[in-house]
């Protein structure tokens, strides 16, 4: 498949990661959103860096750091959809509560909410919320940017060597067709973006933090989807880049 062009790229990009409305012609394929990865870390930076502004701006005008946090993170699934905590839901769902491979994506398919998958929901914005809180406010802007926008390398690089969970004659829908597509050449340019922000925002420590980072959940997802359900799915796509981004918070508190 022919790469789309890069102004193509950061619509689909936009059009998938946000609730914006975008208008393309001709309509945007499952091969074009997979090679238009490379371009989320783009729009995920600049969605941390609102994010970060907003919350700057409500602490500003006196309102306590974590209610400031809480807001921002509200808007933030207003903007996104909450894509990414339903995907970190589902998949907490499916590997907390099935017992047999098909029985964990028979619950990842479940639009319901359950114990586990509240549970991690819950946990994800305490963590990202408190650490937020616990930040500098007139540094949110730029420690959101970094940790939102860097996140968003995984759901491209967790496919390099795992097929799709489901196939297309199982209902793989979206996932099976972006499967087909490589994810090795989008992945690399990903990670382009996703480390020169961190590079030109804070420096070589925060650079080398955050591709530790990268690289730890890489592993540790890569080797949870396969024992779990011997594949990815989108749910699965989503929850690494929930756990990514709280891992990179993480370290650059540390800091």
């Amino acid at each position: 498949m022919t790469v789309p062009s890069l102004p193509r790229r950061l619509a689909l990009a936009v059009l998938f990661l946000t609730r914006i409305p975008v208008r393309l012609d001709p309509p945007p394929t499952a091969a074009e959103i997979a090679a238009a990865g490379d371009c989320f870390p783009v729009i995920g930076a600049a969605i941390g860096a609102v994010t970060g502004g907003l919350f700057w701006g409500l602490s500003a005008a006196g309102l306590p750091a974590l209610a400031a946090a809480g807001l921002a993170l509200a808007a933030q699934m207003a903007l996104t959809g909450a894509l990414h905590e339903d995907g970190l839901a589902d998949m907490a769902d499916g590997f907390g509560g099935g017992l047999t491979r098909d029985r964990k994506l028979e619950i990842m398919r479940d639009s319901r909410l359950g114990t586990y998958g509240g549970a991690a929901l819950v946990l994800s914005l305490l963590i990202r919320g408190g650490l937020l809180a616990a930040a500098p406010p007139a540094a949110a802007p730029a420690l959101l940017a970094i940790a939102q926008g860097a996140s968003r390398w995984l759901p491209s690089a967790l496919r390099i060597g795992l097929p799709a969970a489901r196939r297309a004659e199982e209902g793989g829908g979206l996932t099976a067709a972006v499967a087909a597509t490589d994810a090795l050449p989008v992945s690399l340019r990903a990670a382009v973006p996703s480390l020169l922000l961190p590079l030109l925002l804070e420096g070589i420590t925060a650079t080398l933090a955050v591709a530790l980072a990268l690289g730890l959940v890489w592993w540790a997802m890569h080797r949870l989807c396969r024992r779990q359900i011997q594949g990815f799915t989108g749910d699965t796509l989503g929850g690494s880049q929930q756990i990514a981004e709280i891992t990179i918070l993480c370290l650059l508190s540390l800091q």
